[in-house]
């Protein structure tokens, strides 16, 4: 076994001195392309699938949203809430009141759902006081004052998704008429524009919880939204609040990602095809290097055979041969990905409706690829190989 193996490692090593240079680059070149090609795509898309989840906690739901059982509202939640913060890896905690409404400027209308907040710990959760265009958030004491996504003011960014169903040319400082359920209208002062480049949370308009309690006395808080410390499970979270009160439903923002998750999902089902048809390449160009080196040296490898190489110890040494074109190819290309590609990716990030896109390098992926690309470089080599052996000895030598 072992004298087998060092004769198809010489036989290796004769096929890639003996084999045109050209041959051997481009053989290295196609399994190098191939291996950013797969780990780039999939970082690109692991990174713009957690840019759209870190988006989606940081300004819509938070990591746990505890809603009611059996009632609109939360009773307590003052309580509650500081109760839910003092529990270890609660990171924030903030409560919110919600109605739909109209907001008017003008000959301009807008439908927006509008939140009553507590300014003092709003922030603790969500990313929206940090993310000010224009003017600046809420505080405590504020009254007549709103605070609209620029999805719903426009602020005159026409680049905006639904810039054409906001109000268009709203800035701090103007004036707007809502028109809440009941009919009850009201006035406001814009005092900011936020922009989360997360268009659904970009769609939300907040005024003070003490403010929506003047217009609604009987309001009583709806959603609880809990922010957790990094490495904090969503379910140790839940657990936890559930032993302070049993009359609660939990949802994970993941169960609020709704249309969210069905993206992500098919982003992810489009990185498995694109793997598959790189692997495919890969393997398509190992068989035909390694299809026509044998038509071209059927001769050489019947006479090999006569004189006692065993057909596996042939077989193997090509196999040997796209091993070395695999590790040489998955190498380089991993160094030119990690190396090169990343860093300038860094200092130059893709851009998308939600924010910056960063390559998310996996290193435990980036290896099975590489195991992967081994593999079918393996079965690609065999199967000529094993062909071409079938033939007997006689007609290999006469190249029949």
């Amino acid at each position: 076994m072992r004298k087998s193996l060092s004769v198809s490692a010489f036989l290796a090593r004769k096929l890639v001195l003996r084999s045109s240079w050209g041959l051997n680059f481009m053989a290295i070149f196609m399994i190098l392309i191939v291996y950013i090609n797969i780990s780039f795509t999939s970082a690109l898309l692991n990174g713009f699938i957690g840019t759209v989840n870190e988006k989606l906690i940081a300004s819509q739901t938070g990591n746990v949203v505890v809603l009611p059982n059996g009632s609109d509202t939360i009773s307590d939640a003052t309580v509650l809430t500081e109760n839910i913060r003092k529990i270890n890896g609660v990171k924030g905690v903030t409560e919110t009141k919600t109605v739909p409404a109209e907001i008017s400027k003008g000959k301009e209308k807008s439908v927006a759902e509008i939140s009553g907040v507590k300014p003092e710990n709003y922030g603790d959760v969500f990313i929206t006081p940090k993310n000010m265009i224009e003017g600046e958030f809420l505080t405590k004491d504020d009254r007549d004052k709103i605070v609209l996504g620029a999805q719903i003011a426009g602020a005159g960014i026409s680049r905006l998704e639904l810039y054409s169903d906001s109000l268009k040319d709203v800035h701090a400082g103007d004036r707007v008429t809502v028109s809440f359920p009941g009919g009850v209208k009201k006035e406001y002062t814009v005092k900011g524009i936020f922009l989360n480049e997360f268009f659904e949370s970009d769609l939300k308009t907040f005024i003070t919880s003490d403010e929506y309690s003047l217009i609604d006395p009987a309001s009583k808080t709806e959603i609880i939204n809990v922010s957790l410390a990094k490495g904090v499970s969503e379910s140790y979270a839940i657990d936890q609040i559930k032993k302070l009160r049993g009359d609660l439903q939990f949802r994970t923002w993941e169960e609020r990602a709704g249309f969210v998750r069905g993206f992500t999902d098919t982003l992810k089902v489009v990185n498995r095809i694109l793997i598959f048809l790189a692997v495919l390449v890969a393997a398509i160009t190992i068989f035909i290097i390694t299809y026509v080196d044998l038509i071209n040296k059927r001769r050489q490898i019947g006479i090999e055979r006569a004189i006692g190489i065993t057909s596996p110890t042939i077989i193997l040494s090509y196999q040997i041969r796209a091993l070395f074109y695999t590790l040489i190819g998955s190498g380089l290309g991993a160094s030119v990905f990690i190396l090169v590609i990343v860093p300038i990716e860094r200092a130059y990030p893709f851009k998308i409706p939600y924010g910056s896109v960063f390559l998310q390098v996996n290193y435990r992926f980036m290896g099975l690829v590489a195991l992967l690309l081994v593999a079918v470089a393996l079965v690609a080599a065999l199967v000529p190989a094993w062909r071409t052996i079938k033939i007997s000895i006689i007609d290999a030598i006469w190249g029949n």
